[in-house]
């Protein structure tokens, strides 16, 4: 996501609705080692291809999961790979070849049951199907069943940026004690960023927006019926079946554009402004890893008769 830095406004944001970048303090990812970002998502790639998944899951898997290492959320990153994801495969609760069910297609819409597919790979396949029908229909909207854990919902959604469409992912369910990334949104910014939000499970303040979510990702996914399942409503928008091209991105450069600005001599962005910003310093100098997170992606290389990662200068 290239930066295309323009003049600031100094502008006082809505609360809410803007991020403000912290104070410039040392930060510990600062003084990790750093591996190329194309490595740790190759080495990533071959840990789940190990473990059953076909080569093209396998890679978009990776990259979901390194999204949090790219963006500067290294919590849920890489981190997760033998703590969370990889017990998973091991134990049959999620199935490596399974094959998506189309329960119903109408069209612009469509109801899959992906049958404990890899999450983080499911999501990514389910937005790439909602990207085409939107491509036909000018929406696309695919209801999902039968996931488990599938990383950031804003990583999948922003799947459909390249299409220069909105993308948006809604889940809902998940086993007890791992609840879920409830809503991920990405938009073509124009001539800044994209836009790029993920919304945390929100607490009993925001009971409308949890019922919204619950009805359109759980209860018309049919995953109310179904224990210890997630189901998820992706949506694609191609805005340009409504209006042309150039109208759009002006529109979209006008809105992101008045958002920036300066509050206390801190500059302020919107959600998506940082991550861009990580994920091309990561490109360039290399993804900081901490050193238990890199001892274990060492092991895991040698338990496949793999070289260690190697560390960029």
């Amino acid at each position: 996501m290239p930066l295309r830095p323009r003049p600031f406004r100094s502008v006082r944001p809505e609360p809410g609705i803007l991020e403000e970048e912290a104070p410039k303090t040392p930060v510990p990812e600062q003084d990790w080692p750093r591996v190329r970002a194309d490595d740790l998502v190759t080495l990533v790639a071959h840990v789940f291809a190990a473990h059953g998944l076909p080569e093209v899951r396998a890679r978009i898997a990776a990259e979901a999961l390194c999204h949090g290492d790219l963006t500067g959320s290294p919590e849920t990153g890489v981190a997760e790979l033998a703590r969370v994801h990889l017990p998973l495969l091991k134990n049959g609760l999620v199935v490596p070849h399974a094959k998506p069910l189309m329960i119903a297609d109408r069209g612009a819409a469509a109801l899959i049951d992906y049958r404990r597919a890899p999450g983080l790979w499911a999501v990514g396949d389910a937005v790439d199907r909602a990207v085409t029908r939107a491509g036909r229909f000018g929406v696309g909207l695919v209801s999902m069943r039968g996931v488990e854990l599938f990383g950031r919902a804003s990583h999948h959604a922003a799947r459909a940026l390249p299409h220069a469409m909105i993308g948006l992912v809604l889940a809902a369910g998940g086993e007890p004690g791992r609840p879920v990334n409830p809503l991920g949104m990405a938009a073509p910014g124009g001539a800044y960023p994209e836009f790029v939000f993920d919304l945390d499970r929100p607490g009993a303040e925001a009971a409308g927006l949890t019922l919204l979510v619950e009805v359109l990702a759980g209860v018309l996914s049919g995953v109310a019926d179904h224990e210890h399942d997630t189901g998820l409503l992706v949506l694609a928008i191609a805005p340009t079946t409504l209006r042309s091209v150039d109208g759009f991105s002006r529109a979209a450069s006008a809105l992101f554009g008045s958002m920036l600005g300066w509050q206390d001599d801190t500059p302020i962005r919107y959600p998506g402004w940082r991550e861009a910003q990580h994920l091309e310093q990561c490109r360039a100098l290399g993804v900081p890893l901490a050193g238990p997170v890199r001892r274990e992606l060492d092991a895991l290389a040698a338990s496949l008769g793999l070289p260690p990662l190697t560390s960029v200068a």
